[in-house]
């Protein structure tokens, strides 16, 4: 006879977006269902077919840190020590103290595509203009993805194991899933995980509108630029955030009385082994990392009655994300409430998939799901394949148990989260 599994609790949410920084802010940006997109002013973007972004203005590192910190942390670093300590600050979790897991009994699991690549692009720029002196000493302590997690870590005061994933678009899945798998098997209690990127630099910028992934038939009115599943849509825009969770081994988390918002129940990924930016036409890898995720979680296809979608806005992916959804749901797709959230805050690549789960904790907890902003007219390969999708501005109501999120990136790499009630 085997032992019961582990149950996995989301006790926590820290979140620094486009929408608001803070869950408070972040909750009422999603429900004023308005675009913060806007025309980017980090630098001088004339060049580009894209012009657009979602910045994060009001973020201010010294709200979450102290200053000797400031000056130290790149803005990757500060966008994860910020979400991380709003996280634990929400779910009340003081690692070390009476009733709290140990310190060494807490991980932290953090996505990110590009890591500290704007910071190490404006240093470059230093070196070139006034030589290797003039440039900042921590640049080598701060550009590769484990720097994030690594100064979260001794913010945090937390010595359980690091784990750094980049897997494009997916990372902050994956983040989740191996914080999931680590805690059902006893290696940890506790994880902080999710997703940071600050990618907004000229260079990293340029890469994208070089390969025409990022949205350009919206320059004149930023805010209508990203659309999700739409006819119109052109492209992704991209973003800078950060989202990162506290989950829980449950029976722990209720002994010490924490209030979840879900259950991470399941998780799933592939790859589809097809190509570096064009997703698979038919969908089938995209549709078994989906349901990888459902027989982790133990759930049927048909109990799903909420989807929270990649939807990039990007023409091939959001049809093929719509195939697979098809696919993956056994008949059910046509019966699920579906939105696509990123005209909200863009695209932060490895802390989108991480902001989705958020939002997915959220909508179980609270009962509502948000709409898809911009999609005015659904695409004809998508219309008739999702219904459900959600286009009413003010969202939809109603009691939500079981929650799919998805995520897909460059490269094929594939991965689905499931989320469930916590009762």
């Amino acid at each position: 006879m085997t032992a019961e599994r582990r149950r996995v609790w989301i006790t926590g949410l820290g979140v620094v977006t486009a929408a608001g920084i803070g869950l408070d802010a972040f909750r009422a940006g999603l429900r004023q269902a308005k675009s913060p997109i806007r025309a980017i002013d980090r630098f001088d973007a004339s060049a580009f077919r894209s012009r657009v972004a979602a910045q994060v203005d009001a973020f201010e590192p010294s709200d979450y840190m102290d200053a000797r910190s400031v000056r130290a942390l790149d803005r990757f670093s500060q966008f994860a020590v910020a979400s991380g300590r709003m996280a634990m600050d929400d779910a009340r979790l003081s690692p070390g103290e009476r009733g709290n897991p140990a310190a060494e009994r807490v991980g932290i699991y953090l996505g990110s595509a590009l890591g500290g690549v704007a910071f190490a692009e404006e240093q470059h720029e230093r070196y070139l203009e006034r030589g290797i002196r003039s440039v900042a000493p921590t640049l080598a302590l701060a550009v590769f993805g484990g720097a994030a997690p690594a100064n979260l870590g001794i913010g945090l005061g937390v010595r359980g194991p690091i784990l750094s994933t980049a897997n494009s678009c997916a990372s902050g899945s994956v983040a989740l899933g191996e914080a999931l798998g680590a805690i059902r098997a006893g290696e940890i209690d506790a994880a902080v995980a999710g997703g940071v990127e600050c990618p907004l630099s000229p260079l990293s910028f340029g890469a994208f509108d070089i390969i025409r992934a990022l949205a350009s038939a919206h320059n004149d009115v930023p805010e209508q630029a990203c659309r999700p599943f739409d006819v119109a849509r052109s492209g992704f825009v991209l973003g800078e955030g950060a989202a990162l969770l506290v989950v829980e081994e449950a029976e722990a988390a209720r002994r010490r009385g924490a209030a979840p918002y879900a259950e991470l129940r399941g998780y799933g990924a592939t790859s589809d082994a097809y190509h570096m930016v064009q997703p698979r036409p038919d969908g089938a890898e995209a549709a078994r990392a989906i349901r990888i995720a459902l027989a982790d979680a133990g759930d049927a296809a048909g109990t799903i009655d909420y989807i929270n979608a990649h939807a990039s806005s990007t023409p091939l992916g959001d049809v093929a994300e719509a195939i697979a959804l098809v696919r993956a749901l056994d008949g059910h797709a046509a019966a699920v409430p579906i939105s696509g959230t990123k005209a909200l805050y863009g695209h932060p690549l490895g802390a989108t998939a991480a902001i989705e789960a958020a939002i997915a904790a959220l909508t179980i907890r609270d009962g509502w799901a948000p709409a898809s902003v911009n999609l005015a007219e659904p695409d004809g390969e998508i219309g008739p394949r999702l219904p459900g999708l959600i286009r009413d501005p003010s969202g939809r109501e109603g009691s939500y148990h079981r929650v799919l999120s998805t995520s897909f990136g460059f490269g094929g790499l594939n991965a689905a989260l499931v989320l469930g009630s916590p009762t």
